[in-house]
């Protein structure tokens, strides 16, 4: 689906994100989704680069492969049991998100600001592209 910025307007709740993406729809910057609860949701390839707000945002077991929160604010989000695979945060403001048992692999933080994230303690990131 074209996103044609005259009439664009994002996302403002679970249910409208989880029918647009439905319908194709893989681009939603400048979304706020701050407090909202995702757990669970699929939103495999999504698009939020630019100016996307996510504090304290639940996406607890959610499936987020390929994801692109790149230049978004990410902060006390819960990504805990969550498929984080490809992930893109480039240029991502990244505070205190909790990552305990999520997939992490291949994720990209080239140039992320980070303060006070949570991983387990075994946990490592190795494949993380820096």
């Amino acid at each position: 689906m074209c996103l044609d910025p005259g009439n664009y307007r994002p996302p403002e709740s679970r249910g409208e994100l989880e029918r647009r993406y439905a319908a194709g729809e893989r681009r939603f910057p400048n979304t706020d989704l701050s407090d909202a609860d995702l757990s669970g949701i699929m939103l495999d390839g999504a698009d939020f680069e630019k100016h996307s707000w996510f504090h304290s945002t639940n996406f607890s077991g959610a499936s987020l492969r390929g994801t692109s929160f790149r230049e978004c604010n990410v902060k006390c989000a819960d990504f805990s049991m969550s498929d984080l695979t490809d992930a893109n945060f480039e240029l991502a403001a990244i505070e205190s998100i909790k990552a305990t048992a999520a997939v992490l692999n291949g994720v990209k933080v080239k140039g992320a600001t980070f303060y006070g994230c949570e991983l387990a303690d075994n946990e490592e990131l190795p494949s993380w592209e820096w």
